[in-house]
């Protein structure tokens, strides 16, 4: 059964719903990666006002509040022009931020948001899509489901985070 899965582009109207399920989604998926559980480091960086507002001025960004059945069920950030590995940025599109609430995983709608993302890279004319992916968790079985192979690895820079949680892969698919 497919889902009815609809992406609101971020707007000054929509920016506390986008900060409060960006802060919700990430939290019930991440807590766990921060000393003390708190993720304020990460929050602090992503979800703000002024983080947000600052990323609906960057053409180079593309929020959305990604809403299934009338509900905000999570967001997605697209960066449009980041280069990684061997591709430019010109090349290569960076998907930033996609966070589900709970009660939202495990429906098709994280395969929803992939399609998205790729034919928003085909619209952009891009040869890949890349992203960043806890290297211990669920989200790394369900990129290379759909396609993402794994290129090279990072670090949370953080403060804060766990030491032993630090770790990530960076993966790329290419479209």
């Amino acid at each position: 059964m497919k889902v009815n899965v609809q992406f609101i582009p971020l707007s000054r109207k929509n920016i506390d719903t986008y900060i409060t399920v960006g802060i919700q989604s990430y939290n019930a998926h991440y807590l766990h990666l921060w000393e003390n559980n708190n993720t304020i480091p990460y929050i602090s960086t992503s979800f703000t006002a002024e983080v947000v507002t600052s990323e609906l001025a960057n053409p180079n960004c593309d929020n959305y509040v990604i809403v299934v059945d009338h509900i905000p069920a999570g967001v997605l950030k697209i960066t449009r022009h980041k280069a990684c590995a061997n591709f430019t940025g010109k090349e290569a599109l960076y998907l930033h931020r996609l966070y589900l609430k709970k009660d939202f995983t495990g429906k098709g709608i994280g395969n929803e948001v992939l399609l998205f993302c790729t034919d928003h890279a085909r619209k952009l004319q891009k040869k890949v899509i890349w992203l960043e992916a806890m290297k211990k968790g669920n989200a790394l079985a369900f990129y290379q489901k759909n396609g993402f192979g794994i290129i090279g690895e990072t670090k949370i820079a953080l403060p804060g985070v766990k030491s032993d949680q630090k770790e990530m892969w960076v993966l790329a698919k290419s479209i």
